[in-house]
């Protein structure tokens, strides 16, 4: 039985008030500064799934909210299989967005996988997702810029490899720096975690300014990649897919994947110089 104090009460009317508080302050804000990073960002854009239900309308969501849902064949990465994007792998349920990875019945068939991505492209900016892991081994979750093969900026977790390694995949998340000119050298970095991601929500955080990509957890500074830095615009793509790689995604899955996601924070609209309203975020 759960008991309800007055100190209680008090305390969730505190946290109503701070956290109503912190609404109006920020979207009274005219510029918004994100540490270790110059200059600032004039749009805020805040996407909560926390209030989703099954059987919510998944696609008007989305597009009120300026997203689109993949649908597509993937071809251009190595591996086994060919997976394919659909929007009915995308759904809203459970407090939060679900990007599915579909059991693969064997054989050649395609690997069926989800993928969202924002209507809009930007060039400089910090995006927070406050996500939970898939418990099925072989997928690949990705949150990313995506503004051609060149200029391409990932956060990924591997399902099979997150705390045990693989022969060719060591255990941990993934910061890359896609190369910036056909044959380079990516750069990337393996950062072990700390806790189990498929235990509950954690913010995974891209920072991308004109000389780094910094990556964040839950708030903490994990990494940073000063080269192949993205020099273009391009919109962010949060995906979950598998082609059967050995040396990445492994699998194929043979149990539905389901990745969730609660939120999405995202500041854009780069300005070199802060006016106004300065909020520190």
């Amino acid at each position: 039985m759960r008991f309800i104090t007055a100190a209680s009460v008090l305390l969730s009317l505190l946290m109503a008030s701070e956290g109503k508080e912190l609404l109006n302050r920020q979207a009274s804000c005219d510029t918004y500064v994100v540490s270790n990073m110059t200059g600032g960002f004039r749009t805020r854009t805040f996407i909560d799934f926390s209030n989703a239900q099954e059987g919510d309308n998944t696609q008007q969501f989305l597009v009120a909210n300026s997203f689109y849902t993949s649908n597509w064949d993937v071809y251009i990465d190595p591996g086994p299989l060919t997976h394919t994007f659909t929007p009915n792998n995308v759904k809203l349920g459970n407090g939060a967005l679900e990007l599915k990875v579909s059991a693969h019945p064997g054989g050649n068939a395609k690997v069926v996988s989800a993928e969202i991505g924002t209507t809009y492209s930007f060039k400089y900016g910090s995006v927070r997702t406050y996500l939970k892991s898939s418990t099925t081994p072989g997928v690949c979750e990705g949150n990313f810029l995506y503004a051609n093969r060149f200029n391409e900026v990932d956060w990924e977790i591997l399902t099979s490899t997150i705390d045990t390694d693989a022969p060719c995949v060591p255990k941990g998340i993934w910061a890359t720096n896609q190369a910036l000119v056909e044959g380079g050298q990516k750069t990337s970095d393996i950062v072990p975690f700390t806790f189990d991601p498929r235990a509950d929500f954690h913010e995974y955080r891209i920072d991308w300014s004109a000389d780094a990509t910094r990556f964040y957890i839950d708030g903490q500074f994990k990494t940073m990649l000063t080269d192949n830095v993205p020099e273009i615009a391009g919109p962010w793509l949060w995906n979950a897919w598998s082609n059967g790689q050995e040396c990445w995604s492994q699998g194929p899955p043979t149990a539905d994947s389901v990745t969730r996601i609660r939120s999405i924070e995202i500041f854009r609209d780069f300005v070199e110089v802060p006016t106004g309203t300065v909020c520190n975020v």
